[in-house]
């Protein structure tokens, strides 16, 4: 193994510890989904709001009535498949 073989390799190394270095200082400003901001929350709300509310129109354009109870389970749905994105 030559100096420049060394080179390289060290060079390589250090260009992903740089990387893992800047990943993990944006990872840990990210919340991790249990410590939402309000504002975190507000958007989604507001997203599986209108993402229910589309479902629950394309349902009854077809002449079928979505009752309470099942909006309720839509909504918990959601909130599931929100959670394992």
């Amino acid at each position: 193994m030559t100096v420049d073989d060394l080179h390289k390799r060290l060079d390589a190394l250090s260009e992903r510890i740089t990387d893992m270095e800047a990943r993990l200082k944006e990872r840990s400003s990210w919340h991790d989904g249990h410590r939402l901001t309000s504002g975190e929350l507000d958007a989604r709300y507001r997203y599986l709001k209108s993402k229910l509310d589309g479902e629950v129109k394309a349902i009854e354009a077809h002449g079928h009535h979505v009752s309470d109870l099942e909006v309720s389970v839509r909504k918990w749905i959601d909130v599931l498949d929100m959670n394992t994105e």
